[in-house]
């Protein structure tokens, strides 16, 4: 007699479940309210400039209508043109002095603030690390208690009512932070380089140039856009040091729409308009600069 097959058992086929598109995934309750509220935020942050813009771009007898709309019902470059050709107002003067100290400001920063964070991040010296402290620690001074004490000292070398005078001061403003970020992005390069390039024969600058600067090239570009966008937008040490009006700098040259008793708010909104326009130029050109850099800046303490 023929023995039994022996049961041949098969495995349940798994059941596969559909797969969620990735968009899909994303957007659940939690990450809908996220997104939610970041674009909550995104509008609340842009609308001030949309209704800067906007006044700048509307006829005047409209921007004084006591029922606005959100958009202008007839659009004029009338408010642009008068503030660029004013003659009691010489912008293009003003757009002059704000480039000459904000690129001035930016190449000194740069120059000062690469040597002192790599002599920070490399050499070894006595009170290095307290050094390092106290540039956090200034951090949390205001600058206004300083308008005194510079404004003596300016006014005895000569430095009041002059550019230049103004070039010193926001260099001093942004160096901490400069050579603290700058310092972290030093950290982050590996010191073989260093010693290879010492091996053939480099001394510190060389190094430093031919080496270390090259290779942080986003945090210089990051740093360079932070002491640019300050010294652009920097009001009150250039309204106390600088009386001259032909030395005077766009910040300054707002205040000239505002009276005491009327505020040209078109005139005042199309002028900051066209001061706004390069802090934008350049937020675009760096913006991939910028994260990279400040990030990088914080990988070693």
């Amino acid at each position: 007699m023929a023995s039994p097959l022996p049961a041949v058992t098969t495995a349940a086929t798994p059941t596969l479940a559909p797969r969620r598109h990735p968009l899909a995934r994303r957007l659940s309750p939690g990450g809908l309210a996220a997104w939610l509220v970041l674009a909550i935020a995104i509008v609340i942050a842009l609308f001030p400039f949309f209704w800067m813009l906007r006044t700048a771009v509307t006829p005047t007898p409209e921007a004084f209508s006591l029922k606005p709309t959100l958009l202008p019902a007839r659009y004029t470059m009338e408010n642009i043109v008068r503030v660029i050709v004013s003659p009691t107002l010489p912008f293009g003067r003003y757009f002059l002095n704000s480039a000459i100290v904000s690129l001035g400001t930016t190449a000194m920063v740069l120059v000062a603030g690469s040597w002192g964070a790599y002599a920070l991040a490399r050499l070894q010296f006595k009170g290095r690390r307290a050094f390092g402290i106290s540039l956090l620690l200034i951090q949390l001074f205001p600058a206004v208690l300083l308008v005194i004490p510079l404004f003596v000292v300016f006014a005895r070398v000569g430095l009041v009512n002059n550019l230049f005078g103004l070039v010193v001061a926001y260099t001093t403003f942004n160096l901490p932070f400069v050579v603290w970020l700058l310092r972290g992005y030093f950290l982050s390069i590996p010191a073989e380089l260093e010693d290879a390039a010492r091996i053939d024969g480099c001394g510190y600058l060389g190094v430093l140039f031919r080496v270390v600067l090259p290779m942080a090239a986003p945090g210089l570009a990051a740093v360079a856009t932070l002491a640019f966008v300050n010294s652009w937008n920097e009001f009150f040490f250039a309204y106390v040091f600088i009386n001259d009006d032909a030395r005077r700098v766009l910040a300054i040259g707002l205040t000239a729409y505002i009276d005491q008793f009327r505020t040209d708010y078109t005139g005042l909104f199309a002028m900051a308009t066209l001061t706004t326009l390069p802090v934008v130029l350049v937020f675009v050109i760096f913006q991939r600069f910028l994260v990279g850099g400040l990030t990088a800046g914080a990988v070693k303490a």
